[in-house]
C-alpha cells in the first residue's frame, strides 16, 4: 500500500486508530512493561506520520488537524519508559481513541471527495483526449481530402498540359507536313519542269526542221533528253524511297561487304549513266579489304547521293576524291569536293528535308539526298557527317560499323 498525501489516508488514519485501541487494551490487561512500551512506540509512530508532511496537510484540508493537535506531545509526556503514570496514560489513550473514531468519517469523506475530483479530472482528460483524437482524425480526413483534391487538380493540370503539348505537337507536325507539301510542290514546279522543258526543247528542235536531221544532232538531243530523263528518274526514286522510309517499308539486310568495292562500283555506274568524265572522280586507292556490316543496296544509294552532290556542287575542272579507311569501330568512306562549301549554320541544316544551301537553288536537286543518305546510314547503325574541307569545299563521311570478328 502506498502512503502519501491524498492517497490511502483512510488506511493511515485507520492504522493510528487501531494502534490506539491496541495500546488501550494492553493497558487494561496490565500486560508486561515491554509489550506496553512496544504498543506505545507504534502508536507514537502513527501519530508522528499524521502530524508531519503531506499527511498533516491532508488532515488540515479535511478540518481534523486541530482535533488531533497536541495528542502526540501529550503521549510523549506519558512515556512508560520515563516512569509515567499508567492510569493517566490509559485515560489519555482512551480519549485519543474517541477522538480518532469521531474524525474517521471526516477523513474517509474527504478522501472520497479527493478521489471523486481526481476521477472527474481523469474523465475530463479522457474526454479531452478523445476529442483530440477525433479532432486529429477529422483534421487528417480534411488534410487527406485537400491532398486528394490537390492531386486531382495536379493530375488534371498534367493531363491538360499533355493535351496542350500533344495538340501543339500535332499542330507542329501538321505545319511541318504542310510546309513539306509546299516545298515538294515547289520542287515539282521547278525540278520537274526544268528537265521536261529540256526534253520538249530537244524534241522541238528535232521536229521543226524541214529537211533531214543529221545523226549528230539526233545524238546530241538524245543525250540531252536522256540526262533530263535520268534527273527525273532520280528525283522520282528519291521521293519514293523517302515515302517508303516514312512508312517503315525499308528493312536493311545486313551482311559483310567490302566498302572499297561498293564505292568503286557506284563510281563506275555513275560515270556510265551520266556520261561523266571519269577523271573528275578519283576512286579509292586499292588497299586491304575494308569489310563493313551493311546492306549493299542501301549503301550504294547513300554513296550515289553523296557523289552526285559532290559532282553537282563542284566546278567542272575540279576533281572529287573518294577515300576508304577504318577506325576501331567503323569503316569510313570520305568524299571530298572542292566547291564553295557551306557555313557551319548551313551544315547544321543540310540534313533537313527539302533544305538547299544558299546559291544552290537554281541547280538541279531535290533537297532530299542528304536527308535520305543519313536516314539510310542510321538504319544500318552508321551515320553521315558533313565537315568543312581544309582548302575549301566539303567532306561527306559515311560511317558504317565494322564486321565483328568471330
Amino acid at each position: 500500500m502506498r502512503i502519501g498525501a491524498s492517497e490511502n489516508m483512510i488506511w493511515v488514519f485507520g492504522q493510528a486508530q487501531i494502534e490506539a485501541l491496541n495500546l488501550a487494551l494492553t493497558l487494561s490487561d496490565e500486560a508486561a512493561a515491554q509489550q506496553i512500551q512496544t504498543r506505545f512506540d507504534v502508536l507514537l509512530s502513527r501519530l508522528t506520520l499524521l502530524e508531519e508532511g503531506p499527511q498533516r496537510r491532508f488532515l488540515e484540508d479535511a478540518g481534523v488537524s486541530e482535533t488531533l493537535a497536541g495528542w502526540r506531545s501529550g503521549l510523549l509526556a506519558l512515556d512508560p519508559a520515563q516512569g509515567a503514570d499508567m492510569a493517566a496514560l490509559r485515560a489519555h489513550v482512551t480519549a485519543l481513541v474517541a477522538a480518532l473514531r469521531g474524525k474517521a468519517s471526516l477523513v474517509m469523506s474527504h478522501e472520497w471527495q479527493i478521489q471523486a475530483e481526481r476521477l472527474d479530472r481523469l474523465g475530463h482528460l479522457h474526454r479531452l483526449a478523445l476529442v483530440s483524437v477525433l479532432g486529429a482524425a477529422l483534421a487528417g480526413l480534411g488534410l487527406a481530402a485537400i491532398l486528394i483534391d490537390r492531386e486531382r487538380r495536379l493530375m488534371r493540370g498534367r493531363l491538360d498540359r499533355l493535351r496542350a503539348e500533344k495538340l501543339a505537337g500535332d499542330l507542329e507536325r501538321e505545319r511541318e507536313t504542310s510546309e513539306n507539301h509546299r516545298r515538294f510542290a515547289d520542287l515539282i514546279a521547278h525540278q520537274l519542269r526544268t528537265p521536261l522543258a529540256v526534253i520538249d526543247s530537244a524534241m522541238h528542235r528535232l521536229t521543226r526542221r524541214g529537211g533531214p536531221v543529221s545523226p549528230e544532232l539526233v545524238s546530241e538531243k538524245a543525250a540531252v533528253s536522256r540526262e533530263a530523263v535520268a534527273r527525273l528518274v532520280k528525283l522520282t526514286d528519291t521521293a519514293l524511297m523517302m515515302s517508303r522510309l516514312e512508312r517503315d517499308g525499308v528493312l536493311p539486310h545486313l551482311g559483310a561487304h567490302d566498302l572499297h568495292d561498293l564505292a568503286a562500283a557506284v563510281i563506275d555506274d555513275l560515270m556510265v549513266a551520266q556520261g561523266r568524265n571519269p577523271s573528275r572522280i578519283r576512286p579509292p586507292a586499292q588497299a586491304a579489304p575494308m569489310v563493313a556490316l551493311c546492306d549493299p543496296a542501301l549503301t550504294g544509294e547513300i554513296l550515289s547521293n553523296l557523289l552526285r552532290n559532290a559532282l553537282l556542287y563542284s566546278p567542272l575542272d575540279c576533281r572529287v576524291d573518294v577515300e576508304v579507311s577504318q577506325s576501331q569501330t567503323h569503316i569510313v568512306c570520305r568524299i571530298e569536293d572542292r566547291g564553295r562549301g557551306m557555313s557551319p549554320e548551313e551544315i547544321a541544316r543540310a540534313f533537313d528535308r527539302f533544305h538547299r544551301g544558299s546559291g544552290h537553288e537554281t541547280l538541279p536537286g531535290s533537297g532530299l539526298g542528304l536527308t535520305l543518305a543519313r536516314h539510310l546510314a542510321r538504319m544500318q547503325g552508321g551515320d553521315v557527317i558533313l565537315t568543312q574541307r581544309a582548302g575549301g569545299g566539303l567532306t561527306a563521311a559515311l560511317y558504317l560499323p565494322r564486321e565483328v570478328s568471330a
